[in-house]
């Protein structure tokens, strides 16, 4: 049975579409799969893992829904899992990878960015449109550095001048300051591309963003595509992170990973225990 992971939305239609893609997961896999969120809506991690338990699961797959590598990621969850896991000690709980910049995830962005493109009214020619990923930020230095990684394996499926990233918050460049030196590298057309799951506060400040930088620089055309969801390469890129922990081949880099260290109790909001992270 598979436990799968969201991280939760203040807004209702984040969380609705994740238990869509709940429910599409299961039908495409054939496997039983209970939702569940870390935080900010119901059913808690424990609660769903509790459900699974109660439905006669003797061996569960507890798949993270998230985009890279931090800390929830890496220590929260871990943390609710073992606590969770203490009620059902007869159960087996195995627990997958993030999704990490899948190479379906990157021909998500490049079919967000064809289909965005689509409805451009600018005579712009490809050297002078910039796309521009747009993740969320994180004060785990391993999970920033996916996204221009990312921005990179985009950048070599087209033929645009650029190629481009920022953060929704917490590092820099935000998104304003990403548009900023997209222009003065020569753009006259911006895409930006969500790497985001599904929408939300992150998508809907993203593009508050954007529309200050378009006053800003009210000549050039800023355009705005779709979320992941519910594109197929999400779907599969699931899918296969599934199939990887069901066969024991979940695997992480850790080599730059800041919680290689055991965890503190004060450390964790969690669990009075100390955990180490997942490997």
């Amino acid at each position: 049975m598979i436990l799968l992971i969201g991280h939760g939305s203040p807004d209702p239609a984040g969380n609705a579409e994740f238990l869509q893609f709940a429910q599409a997961l299961e039908r495409h896999l054939g496997v039983a799969t209970q939702p569940c969120f870390l935080e900010l809506a119901e059913p808690t991690i424990g609660a769903g893992l509790d459900a699974c338990a109660a439905a006669g699961a003797r061996e569960i797959v507890a798949l993270p829904l998230f985009l890279g590598p931090g800390r929830h990621q890496k220590r929260d969850v871990p943390g609710l899992l073992a606590e969770a896991q203490l009620r059902h000690p007869g159960v087996i709980v195995r627990y997958g990878a993030p999704l990490g910049p899948h190479l379906r995830l990157v021909d998500a962005l490049s079919d967000r960015a064809t289909e965005t493109l689509a409805q451009s009214v600018a005579e712009s020619t490809d050297d002078e449109t910039a796309l521009l990923v747009i993740g969320r930020g994180s004060k785990d230095s391993q999970s920033n550095a996916e996204l221009p990684r990312l921005a990179r394996l985009l950048y070599e499926k087209h033929t645009y001048g650029m190629v481009d990233y920022a953060f929704q918050s917490v590092v820099a460049p935000d998104v304003g300051q990403a548009i900023t030196r997209c222009v003065k590298l020569g753009a006259r057309r911006v895409v930006l591309l969500p790497y985001l799951l599904f929408t939300g506060f992150v998508r809907h400040d993203s593009i508050a963003q954007a529309r200050a930088a378009q006053a800003v620089y009210p000549d050039i055309e800023i355009l705005i595509a779709a979320p992941l969801f519910p594109h197929a390469g999400l779907l599969a890129a699931a899918a296969q992170r599934y199939e990887e922990c069901s066969d024991g081949m979940a695997t992480m880099t850790c080599d730059l990973c800041a919680y290689r260290q055991r965890a503190s109790a004060d450390d964790h909001p969690s669990s009075s225990r100390p955990l180490a992270p997942p490997t």
